[in-house]
């Protein structure tokens, strides 16, 4: 992605938490969780310019972190022991 894109998402991501767009998952995980997003300092964990394969890396990144909020598609637990330690 793009820095631009990212600075681009980042802002949306950010407004839309502020505002609390409840059309947001990001936004209503925040409201949720009593969270405070530093979007000052985000860190891209993955990407995937295949689109149809985002999800799968969205689900394989959040295997191991329960706070990622995937709800797109699970993952086999026999595979979540192989997925990405958090961190």
């Amino acid at each position: 992605m793009h820095k631009l894109q990212v600075k681009s998402r980042i802002a949306k991501h950010e407004k839309a938490v502020s505002l609390f767009d409840h059309n947001s998952k990001v936004a209503c995980h925040a409201q949720e969780n009593s969270y405070h997003m530093d979007f000052s300092n985000v860190k891209i964990v993955g990407h995937e310019t295949n689109f149809q394969e985002r999800p799968f890396l969205k689900a394989w990144l959040s295997a191991k972190d329960l706070n990622a909020g995937n709800d797109h598609i699970a993952i086999p637990e026999g595979y979540k022991s192989l997925a990405p330690a958090e961190g």
